[in-house]
């Protein structure tokens, strides 16, 4: 997979759509190497996030609120009975500054990705790099 390649589809999508969010995240899904699904961040909810553990900092519970992460995003647009063994996705973020910002899943997508068997999960990190999460492994998410 060409990491740069994600990044620069990230820019074009970036600039492409009227975004008014903080932040733009990207998710994209591999097959074998092949690009099979783009999600992009929502302020939108969706029902599917109720089956998930979404929680703010304080640790609450909030998937009744929260907008469609790019994960869910690029699943849904998969569509969930459609997901497999080795299946990779690669996370990315652009910032208010229109850098490469820290991308990691959250709980309730590492949640969802788990259950969906996925292999490896890619996401760029804050020294703009890209980083490898097994999601099968125990995981939790630092504020």
């Amino acid at each position: 997979m060409n990491f740069n390649k994600m990044i620069e589809i990230s820019y074009a999508l970036a600039g492409s759509r009227g975004y008014r969010q903080r932040c733009k995240h990207f998710s994209f899904i591999f097959n074998k190497n092949k690009l099979i699904s783009i999600g992009i961040n929502s302020p939108k909810t969706h029902p599917i996030n109720l089956k998930y553990n979404y929680l703010n900092k304080q640790k609450h519970k909030i998937s009744h609120i929260v907008g469609t992460h790019s994960e869910m995003s690029a699943v849904i647009k998969l569509g969930i009975e459609s997901c497999e063994e080795n299946l990779v996705m690669i996370n990315t973020r652009i910032n208010r500054k229109n850098e490469i910002d820290y991308s990691r899943p959250c709980n309730g997508c590492m949640e969802m990705l788990r259950e969906l068997n996925f292999s490896k999960v890619y996401y760029t990190n804050k020294d703009k790099k890209f980083e490898l999460i097994i999601p099968e492994e125990k995981y939790e998410f630092v504020y």
